[in-house]
């Protein structure tokens, strides 16, 4: 039969598919179920929300006259509330004027041997029954319900007499609306349309058919053509709500259902008619005329359930992905398990959550927050599923509430409730997989909750990795790389992003070869190891690490190896330093105390025998080799005077006006070297230092040209002028210092040469005081070199008297 005969259309729980309409049933259309698409026509909220105004009880069990006032006063703002309003007084006019007009009248149809006292009341059943048989098919987030109240209602109009009819038809109605616990609203809406869209069906009838009490020509248009208004005027009611609710033009809805509206007023005809039919002519049939209409319902019923299962399945796979994504699982909870089980409203009350969560039929995709509901505060705890039917706000039917738990930890609770009268809503077996679905929730937040202190404690100990100055990394099993800390980065001058996925022995070089297997040392008798080793920098600069590993080890083989490295190179430079001082003094200190011991044996024995020149020379020597003593001392001293403080170094000098060309020309006499060259611009040259450790550090510039040159090559003094500062060069022609030394030079006691096999002397502290020397007189000592070809020392100071353009 498809659609035909089983004719209702209605709205339907929730989101009313694409278009806000039911395809369902045979012209006839009602407010159905909660929802109405946008939730207009029942308010939403039921002590959920706080800000849903709800008529409160007195002590006297009855609305108060204040909050009673403040409802009919919004009430009367609400255009649905208007147009059901006008919806009944239609209805109410029509059938009265129907009722009026066509008094008098006999039923269209006679001779069916039935006292008019039993038929009227055997047809009020008859409408009330077809109205309560109800097939629900579910069309994507649509609900469509099929029942046989057309049919019964067309048999009205041809059985009774025509006040009769309407009353057969309304009272029908609202006692299976009553029945059904449908809200006053709807009720009132559905008894407005359907008693003016029957009156209008009556009126047509018995003006084009008359009531000649057989089937003629006349009857059977009148009840096409009657039955064509009916359902044009119940669809006009009805695209006026839902105009408002969709916000759509009501004319556009017409157009778009009424063909289909029309399609199924025939359905309607050809059923209520052949019915009629057999009732008058062979009554004895009529139990089989039921057959098929209750073959297609329990065919209907069963591909509803089947399309209720689908749906449930598809629901509940969208909820184990939410679930499994841990995202706002309580939301998607709600929005979903209320939606498999067709329920009008879901709530949610969490142990640690500021009120309660809600989700209604009336707007199925937003979840609001209010304070929780009364009658789920008074509830307590609960430990498993509990029904609940009594004690449930106005316009709820059945409440099913179950516990939000797992491993003993109760977490909330999730109640679902319908507003209707249904009861094949909830069977045991569904309960149970409520409550399973809820302990399946209870686990996701727990996850959630555990995931949130992961995350936590991953961030705070990324924070630990990355803000730690020790190198970190994770090396695999397979030997890759799956972490590299930001110290590390510094340590060995390889990033992060170049040396994850790689293996440890393509990042790291590593110059010496015996090293080479110390960079995977650990074994599963040994998962802990430390070594240290040596590392070459892309920049040429070699590192001593020290590696600490800590492996997990899986049937023998590593599974994951943390690795703590601390970079040892400035220890090791200081062990270096200190190895390096302890031969430089002993060889410095050796060198001038060798010819005064020598010197003092020789006078102490021969001395009356040797001539007084010899004794002169000797005692020369002797003196020039304490003064060396003495100044390297002096070096000493100084240098262990300097901190690293700059502040700390005008302590040791005292700048005032002196003429640099002067103590150029003077440390250049005080060295006696032919070798010196010097190319001074003419006239006095004023700088602001101190004249004393000026002549120190030209010495000691001076003083390493000649050191570091050969016998026969020149060292040439120069002086550049600028407008502020003076700029004093000595350029030899030497061996040069290569380029990674140019600053370690200037470092305490840093030699360029090995201090065990060096073929000069010096501590590795003229350079080193001649800096500081010159940046106390706020000036600088740079160099600048080329390996194998020379150097040239740089001393800068401040002119004291600057010329503009010089």
């Amino acid at each position: 039969m498809g659609r035909t005969g089983l004719g209702v259309r209605r709205l339907g729980r929730a989101g009313l598919g694409g278009r806000g309409l039911d395809r369902t049933g045979l012209g006839r259309r009602r407010l159905g179920r909660p929802g109405l698409g946008g939730g207009s026509v029942e308010r939403p909220g039921l002590g959920v929300d706080a800000h849903v105004v709800i008529s409160a009880p007195s002590h006297t069990g009855r609305p108060g006259i204040t909050r009673v006032a403040g409802v009919v006063r919004e009430n009367l703002q609400d255009p649905i509330l208007r147009r059901v309003v006008a919806v009944a007084l239609l209805g109410g006019g029509l059938a009265a004027a129907v009722a009026f007009a066509l008094d008098g009248h006999a039923s269209v149809l006679r001779g069916l041997g039935v006292p008019n006292a039993w038929l009227l009341p055997g047809l009020t059943v008859l409408s009330c029954l077809a109205e309560l048989t109800v097939v629900r098919l579910r069309h994507g987030d649509a609900v469509e319900e099929l029942t046989l109240y057309e049919a019964a209602l067309v048999i009205d109009v041809l059985l009774l007499p025509p006040r009769d009819a309407l009353v057969a038809a309304a009272v029908g109605l609202l006692v299976a609306s009553a029945m059904q616990r449908r809200p006053v609203m709807k009720a009132v809406f559905n008894l407005g349309t359907y008693t003016a869209a029957a009156a209008v069906l009556i009126a047509i009838v018995h003006l084009v058919g008359g009531a000649p009490g057989v089937m003629t020509a006349g009857v059977l248009a009148g009840v096409v053509v009657g039955t064509l208004a009916f359902t044009g005027v119940n669809l006009c009611c009805l695209a006026q709500i839902l105009g408002v609710i969709t916000k759509t033009s009501p004319w556009r809805i017409v157009r778009s259902e009424a063909r289909l509206s029309a399609y199924m007023a025939v359905g309607t005809v050809a059923t209520g008619l052949t019915t009629a039919e057999i009732a008058l002519h062979t009554p004895l049939l009529l139990p089989f005329m039921a057959m098929p209409a209750l073959a297609v319902t329990f065919a209907y019923r069963a591909a509803a359930r089947e399309a209720d299962e689908r749906a449930r399945s598809a629901c509940l796979l969208q909820l184990s992905h939410a679930l499994a994504e841990r995202g706002d699982v309580v939301r998607q909870f709600l929005l979903l398990v209320r939606e498999a089980f067709g329920a009008d409203l879901a709530v949610a009350v969490l142990e640690n959550g500021d009120g309660a969560l809600s989700v209604e039929a009336g707007d199925p995709s937003t979840v609001r927050q209010g304070v929780v509901p009364p009658y789920l505060a008074a509830l307590g705890v609960v430990d498993a599923p509990v029904q609940l039917a009594d004690e449930l706000p106005e316009g709820l039917r059945r409440m099913i509430v179950v516990p939000v738990q797992s491993g003993g930890r109760r977490l909330g609770t999730a109640a679902f409730a319908i507003r209707e009268r249904d009861r094949g809503w909830m069977t045991t077996g569904d309960v149970t997989l409520l409550a399973s679905l809820a302990s399946a929730l209870a686990v996701a937040m727990l996850g959630a909750e555990h995931l949130e202190r992961l995350v936590d404690e991953t961030s705070k100990l990324q924070a630990v990795v990355e803000q730690s100055t020790e190198g970190i990394m994770v090396v695999d099993g397979d030997g890759s790389i799956r972490m590299w800390s930001r110290a590390l980065a510094e340590i060995t001058g390889v990033g992060a992003g170049e040396a994850t996925g790689r293996s440890l022995a393509e990042v790291l070089d590593v110059p010496v070869e015996d090293e080479r297997d110390l960079l995977m040392p650990v074994t599963a008798e040994q998962p802990r190891a430390v070594v240290e080793l040596s590392v070459r920098r892309r920049d040429g600069e070699q590192r001593r690490l020290r590696l600490a590993h800590s492996a997990i080890f899986t049937a023998g083989t590593v599974g994951r190896d943390v690795v703590v490295i601390s970079d040892l190179t400035r220890e090791y430079r200081t062990e270096r330093l200190k190895s390096d001082f302890i031969a430089m003094v002993s060889h410095e200190l050796r060198t001038p105390l060798t010819p005064i011991i020598g010197y003092i044996d020789l006078l102490r024995s021969r001395g009356e025998r040797m001539t007084p020149q010899k004794r002169l020379d000797a005692l020369n020597l002797i003196g020039d080799r304490a003064g060396h003593l003495s100044r390297l001392v002096e070096d000493l001293l100084l240098a262990s005077r300097f901190g690293d403080n700059p502040e700390e170094m005008a302590l040791h000098v005292s700048v005032a006006e002196h003429d640099l060309h002067a103590l150029v020309e003077q440390a250049a006499r005080d060295l006696g070297s032919s070798r010196v060259v010097l190319d001074l611009p003419p006239g006095p040259v004023a700088a602001r230092c101190d004249d004393g450790r000026t002549l120190q550090v030209l010495a000691n510039l001076i003083g390493n040209g000649l050191k570091y040159s050969a016998e026969d090559t020149e060292v040439v003094v120069t002086m550049r002028l600028e407008a502020q500062r003076v700029h004093v060069d000595v350029r030899d022609s030497g061996r040069g210092i290569p380029a990674d030394q140019l600053e370690k030079i200037f470092e305490k006691f840093h030699r360029v040469e090995d201090p065990m096999t060096m073929s000069t002397g010096g501590t590795g502290l003229g350079l080193f005081i001649a800096r500081q020397l010159a940046r106390a007189m706020d000036g600088d000592v740079t160099v600048e070199s080329v390996f194998t070809r020379g150097s040239t020392a740089t001393l800068t100071l401040t002119r004291a008297t600057p010329e503009t353009g010089a």
